[in-house]
């Protein structure tokens, strides 16, 4: 099959101009709060223009130009790849090459700008509402991590972004604006960040160019040195200010690993065990690989593979893609680490916490 792009810039297709000036196209999708971003490498060189003496160049982007990117195959078409705004335009030689990235449409502005501010007596969700109103977006919320609750919390010379994404890191959770929305959404649930569940990713060792697994042989904290499956639990302390003594707060089965930093309070410490648990669980395993170019990989599905040998794990949970485009075709790059259907529920534990 012949693969194909289509790129827009500010609603106006411009792929037929800069078709034979194409180097390469590189879209970077993660499932983290990091901005997705793109890439386009161009040849500037100089040309004869059509009836005249003079050169052309391609013509220059200016920074906030918005492109829009598709990819596939002229035979089963092209999908949507998202909307982006230029960053950064940087013209290089000899020979001359002209180098345009962009970040996401919604990751940019204000959003991005540090502020200073405290909360108190409130809930993560209403955190991220009241955020969402204040640049426009519209929130969508996963409710048991929307009724956490946040007794104090405060954001010093932080944007708004950097300030979710922290607080959303401490219960295994991803903040991110998709597509006009301000997003509150559990990792390693094989859902978009828009709540949406994505569909499952088939891989066979025969349809690829690359892979690595890797499994870290050193002894797994919290894990029994017999234990199988997946790593042992996690307790986190906190200073139980009525009882005017330390406490722990357990996620998972024995053996448990202590975590490195106490808590304010017991809810703040059944988040901590939770997510720390999940974390370790998913990151005891990393698998890589380089395939056929397919617009439809993307960050946070569930991946399997299929053709390995026997031993190795076969559901993953994908946390970056890089779709590669360029003379050589169409290839797409994957990140992926082990899918627990099992994990914790962080926002349930945390609300939950302390309660007799």
């Amino acid at each position: 099959m012949r693969p194909a792009f289509k790129l827009l810039a500010d609603g106006r297709d411009i792929t037929a101009n800069i078709r034979d000036r194409l180097l390469s196209i590189t879209y970077h999708d993660e499932a983290e709060a990091k901005s997705d971003r793109l890439t386009l490498q161009l040849d500037d060189r100089p040309r004869p223009a059509d009836g005249a003496h003079g050169a052309q160049h391609v013509a220059l982007p200016g920074v906030g130009c918005r492109l829009e990117l598709s990819l596939g195959y002229e035979e089963t078409g092209m999908l949507p790849m998202g909307s982006f705004l230029v960053d950064e335009v940087e013209h290089s030689g000899p020979p001359e090459m002209l180098k345009v990235t962009a970040k996401a449409a919604d990751m940019v502005g204000p959003f991005r700008t540090p502020t200073s501010r405290s909360w108190d007596a409130t809930t993560l969700g209403a955190i991220v509402q009241e955020i969402a109103r204040a640049h426009g977006y519209q929130a969508r919320l996963d409710p048991a991590l929307a009724a956490v609750p946040v007794a104090h919390e405060d954001q010093t010379n932080e944007s708004p972004m950097a300030f979710l994404h922290r607080l959303a890191e401490r219960h295994d959770a991803v903040v991110k604006p998709v597509n006009s929305m301000l997003v509150l959404a559990p990792k390693g649930k094989a859902k978009a960040v828009s709540g949406k569940t994505l569909p499952e990713a088939v891989v066979r060792m025969d349809r690829l160019s690359t892979w690595i697994y890797s499994h870290k042989a050193r002894a797994e904290a919290g894990k029994a040195k017999d234990a199988k499956g997946p790593a042992g639990g996690v307790q986190t302390a906190y200073w139980d200010k009525d009882a005017a003594a330390q406490k722990q707060v357990q996620a998972g089965a024995a053996p448990h690993q202590n975590t490195r930093f106490a808590c304010a309070d017991a809810k703040a410490a059944a988040a901590d065990a939770a997510g720390t648990k999940n974390r370790k669980d998913r990151g005891a395993a990393k698998f890589t690989c380089t395939t056929i170019g397919d617009p439809r990989f993307m960050a946070e599905q569930k991946l399997r593979l299929q053709g390995f040998r026997p031993g190795l794990p076969t559901e993953w949970r994908v946390t970056i893609v890089e779709h590669q485009f360029d003379a050589k075709g169409y290839a797409v790059g994957i990140t992926a680490e082990l899918f627990t259907p099992e994990q914790e529920d962080v926002g349930k534990a945390a609300s939950t916490a302390g309660q007799e």
